[in-house]
């Protein structure tokens, strides 16, 4: 099997798998996720946090988005451009928050433009990870392009269920290796960072 199709597969398994899952699984194990990427050290020193709001069945990130306004951080979303890029722009309001065309919580166009190296901690979101930082995402390598542009001290984590993280994912040259995957059940691997 070539290397496309492997993680066309990987990418339709993980998505079933995450459909299975119970309303009520899905909000107690985001509970329980934000809860260990919210005793993070690197959560407690970052100042501007890039988020993302969760879509479709991604273990929820609202609980998140709501602590970082309430802790004061900066808090930035990410918003898709037609280019294949992604622009991040502060968030001060959840509810200003407009639907993309793909149904994507994001900020609306207007909202103000923070650069990519200004962001101490990036939340994200993939189909897959490996234990070793790889992440499989949708496909379109948004977050690869916008990642490689993060500063050198930036903490990049992975989020998702448990059952996300694999011994090992489909990976190409170009895909971005994570520091750390936040899970309901704790972090892999651990982090010292």
């Amino acid at each position: 099997m070539d290397l496309r199709a492997a993680k066309a597969q990987f990418r339709a398994e993980m998505k079933a798998l995450r459909a299975e899952l119970s309303p009520a699984a899905h909000e107690q194990q985001a509970a329980q996720a934000a809860s260990v990427l919210l005793s993070l050290p690197q959560w407690s020193v970052a100042r501007v946090v890039c988020l993302y709001a969760s879509f479709k069945h991604e273990l929820g990130t609202h609980r998140l988005l709501q602590t970082a306004l309430g802790e004061g951080k900066v808090l930035v979303l990410p918003r898709a451009r037609p280019d294949g890029t992604l622009s991040l722009h502060e968030v001060s309001d959840l509810s200003s928050l407009t639907s993309s065309h793909l149904g994507i919580l994001e900020p609306a166009p207007d909202a103000p433009r923070r650069d990519v190296p200004e962001v101490d901690l990036f939340l994200v979101p993939g189909l897959a990870f490996a234990a070793d930082g790889h992440r499989l995402g949708y496909g379109a390598g948004f977050y690869d392009r916008l990642l490689n542009q993060a500063k050198p001290t930036a903490f990049t984590v992975g989020y998702g269920f448990e059952f996300q993280v694999a011994p090992e994912v489909p990976v190409e040259s170009h895909d971005y290796c994570l520091h750390a995957i936040v899970t309901p059940a704790g972090v892999v691997p651990k982090v010292s960072r």
